[in-house]
């Protein structure tokens, strides 16, 4: 019996993404398109059969971004389906970041077969090329179409993606050429999915090439550091699997206690606040001098560097030996070129290194460390308490006074998401220990503002009622992912910095601009309320004037079930200068009261 294209066609798909669900796939965000047919109609009925999530986007790039966001909060694998064209163009701002920040995502594209490909044909262009650059691995359905594999060209080609986007997590691409017709009739789409008839239905050979195995990368030599010496600890954005936070997080606690060294955070590390050793404001120590005289001690650098410019000014000083440990990512990551990079994960190097350290107690040896660790503690004290009288005076709202008040108005349990820009430079330098109370989130492995709102979207589709405190701009560059609104279980507060543009372009160290407008072609502002924009997408909306207000704004917000923008209006150019001078009057009051801190 001859069975038609479109039957194989859907035939297929189906068993496509049943084998991603049987690998662990459970969502799948699906973009419109007449070539990826087959894949909505199976898709379709996964889920009416509960076998798959299914969210749907008019937006390829929101929503990859939201697939993304799914991924980051729940460590699997998230896929999203889109037709031909330039729609697989709109994948790669979100490929780029999933693939810097280290988060499985899983594309399947449509494309047409080769036979009209290089032709002229409408919407046939190269985008098995589009996403190579950035993607863990490539690979695609025999190039005339879909329905040519054999099953066991399917089964392998999902294994070794699947293995692919896993083991050192990042974007992985399918491309899949689909000859028409398309759309298999009803008699037809009801046999596949009874399963009767399917004998012949696929290929008997493999039509591509072998699949090599992949072969992990050897075990480099074990670096050490001399845990009862001199040292310090800096632990950049946590760039490792979901799944082995915990024992990250276990493996310093055993590092710092057999030290006694100082831990240097960022917000995005993951580590709790009850960490010992945890410096708070160690950036505001940097950019006032007191570590210029700290030049001779061991550095222990986990995953990416932190965006303190003082802190990578300090660490390019010579003196120093650096040791960098990343999380299975073997790219080079230290952009300053003074370390030596081990890649096999911190708590691995641990487990060995502790093999061979002597069996003595570190009280005795490591005095120097735990008395700068003292010190800095005693700095960080004297730190909080004077931000507290600079920045909370007559309620004013800044961008420096949000960053350390917010932390402080949401529930614990609610984690955050900080845009990039601003304010994640802001919670870096000012939030003190509410940093770490609550689980934080950022994508900085691009550091782009794109896709902002999706991620966080995509965030609370795993993660429940979720925070994003973003700026006006990212906010209206990603206004689409508003469209995740309707999704019941997405409950997403925004809470919007409008400081009229591009705020952080007024930190550029520039003196004058000879010819043209700073604000036109920095800034950037635009002439759209983000109030009435929140309110055409159905989305419940609140104005705050000033700090005292704020409180009862997120009292508000949680009281909803729905999702939330909150707009506080800040002056960046005014922000800017308040940033200066806090550095130095800081410097100033510190040198002043240097001897109460002997």
């Amino acid at each position: 019996m001859e069975i038609s294209l479109a039957r194989y066609n859907f035939f297929i798909s189906l068993e496509l993404l049943k084998t991603l669900v049987e690998k662990g796939v459970k969502y799948f965000v699906l973009c419109p398109g007449s070539r990826s047919g087959p894949l909505a109609l199976a898709a379709a009925s996964l889920k009416k059969r509960k076998e798959l999530t299914l969210i749907t986007s008019i937006d390829e790039r929101s929503a990859a971004f939201l697939a993304l966001g799914i991924s980051a909060a729940s460590g699997q694998i998230s896929c999203v389906i889109t037709t031909s064209g330039s729609a697989v163009a709109n994948l790669l701002p979100a490929a780029v970041e999933a693939d810097r920040s280290c988060h499985p995502l899983l594309f399947l594209t449509a494309d047409r077969p080769l036979r009209l490909k290089e032709c002229g044909a409408n919407q046939a262009v190269n985008q098995q090329d589009f996403l190579k650059s950035v993607c863990r691995h490539f690979d695609e359905t025999p190039k005339e179409g879909i329905h040519l594999i054999s099953k066991e060209r399917l089964t392998s080609l999902v294994e070794k993606s699947f293995e692919m986007a896993s083991n050192i997590p990042g974007p992985v691409h399918i491309n899949l050429a689909y000859e028409e017709p398309l759309y298999p009739c009803e008699i037809d789409q009801k046999k596949v999915l009874d399963g009767s008839d399917l004998e012949g239905l696929f290929k008997d050979e493999i039509t591509s090439s072998k699949i090599e195995p992949v072969r992990n990368s050897p075990i480099l030599k074990l670096p050490k550091l001399d845990p009862f010496s001199l040292g310090i600890i800096i632990v950049g954005p946590w760039r490792g699997k979901a799944k082995e936070l915990d024992s990250f997080r276990s493996a310093l606690k055993k590092w710092q206690k057999l030290t006694g060294w100082p831990i240097l955070a960022d917000p995005l590390s993951g580590i709790e606040n009850d960490q010992e050793g945890l410096i708070n404001y160690w950036d505001l120590c940097f950019s006032t001098g007191l570590f210029e005289e700290i030049n001779e001690i061991q550095v222990l650098r986990l995953g990416p560097i932190p965006p303190s410019r003082n802190l990578q000014t300090w660490l390019k000083k010579p003196g120093k030996v650096q040791l960098l440990i990343t999380e299975g990512d073997s790219r080079n990551l230290d952009p300053i070129g003074t370390s030596t990079q081990f890649s096999e994960g911190f708590s691995f190097w641990i487990n060995k290194l502790t093999e061979v350290i002597p069996t003595k107690t570190a009280i005795d040896k490591n005095i120097h460390s735990q008395r700068l660790t003292r010190e800095l503690k005693k700095y960080d004290l004297f730190i909080h308490d004077w931000l507290d009288k600079k920045l909370f005076r007559k309620g004013l709202i800044t961008e420096p006074a949000l960053a350390r008040l917010l932390p402080r108005l949401l529930p614990r349990s609610t984690p955050v998401m900080i845009a990039s820009s601003s304010p994640i430079r802001d919670w870096l330098s000012y939030s003190g220990d509410g940093a770490f109370v609550r689980r934080c989130f950022g994508f900085r492995g691009a550091s782009g503002i794109d896709g902002t709102l999706s991620i966080g979207m995509g965030l609370s589709i795993i993660m429940g009622r979720m925070i994003l405190v973003t700026g006006d701009l990212a906010l209206l560059h990603d206004t689409n992912g508003w469209l995740f609104s309707r999704d019941r279980n997405i409950s997403l507060i925004v809470i919007m910095i409008d400081n009229a543009g591009g705020g952080i372009f007024n930190q550029l160290n520039i003196d004058s601009i000879q010819e043209g407008d700073f604000e036109e072609i920095f800034l950037m502002p635009q002439s759209v309320c983000p109030l009435t924009l929140a309110k055409a997408y159905g989305v419940k909306y609140k104005q705050v004037a000033c700090l005292y207000d704020l409180e009862q704004a997120i009292e508000w917000s949680l009281s909803l079930s729905t999702n939330v923008l909150i707009r506080v209006c800040t002056n960046s150019v005014e922000d800017h200068k308040l940033r200066v001078s806090l550095r130095d009057d800081l410097k100033r009051t510190l040198s002043e009261n240097s001897s109460s801190f002997d």
